[in-house]
């Protein structure tokens, strides 16, 4: 009679490590590949963008709509819940609206109207933002940077083609003036 059943599995001592040699080996070559690959690819944000978007061209003003008045006047008649809707579908994947919300890939927008262009604490801006440090987010800035990015300052890393809709970045601004302690 055989000591042990034939349909079993006998390991000896040699048998159980050369398996341990097994899964040893495989986890430095596993780690090992990975951390070359990291050293060999670093994640660093490329210097410009692979590729620059078009601006978008509006359609010419039809003289009923000619009338000329500021985006002020715009904002204040938008409807903020809107605005959200606009943001979380165009911006939301790269910014983040909360109170001390981290920078995505942008940075955070919560509490941004009123404050200097390109000097948020947390977030390194590009050149082409950092030049506008003196300048403050204002309903006019906001509207042109909304508008087109890239015309706004030029060489941005923000490769978003702007809102053209005159009533939409009304709508986006308003949202981002209620994102403040005072929630105008």
């Amino acid at each position: 009679m055989q000591p042990y059943p034939s349909w079993s599995i006998v390991l000896d001592s040699k048998d159980a490590n050369r398996i341990a040699a097994a899964v040893l080996v495989a986890a430095l070559a596993l780690g090992g590949s990975w951390g070359a690959g990291y050293l060999a690819v670093p994640a660093a944000a490329p210097a410009r963008p692979a590729f620059v978007l078009p601006t978008p061209v509006s359609a010419p003003a039809s003289p009923a709509t000619a009338a000329p008045h500021s985006i002020a006047d715009a904002v204040a008649h938008a409807d903020p819940k809107a605005g959200q809707a606009l943001a979380e579908r165009m911006c939301a994947m790269c910014h983040s609206f909360a109170k001390d919300g981290p920078a995505v890939i942008g940075p955070a927008l919560y509490g941004v109207v009123g404050t200097h262009i390109g000097d948020l604490p947390g977030y390194e801006f590009s050149p082409a933002l950092a030049a506008h440090k003196a300048e403050s987010w204002t309903d006019d800035s906001l509207s042109a940077w909304l508008q087109s990015p890239s015309a706004f300052a030029a060489g941005t890393r923000m490769a978003f083609p702007g809102v053209s809709d005159e009533n939409d970045r009304a709508a986006i601004i308003a949202f981002l003036r209620s994102l403040s302690d005072g929630g105008k």
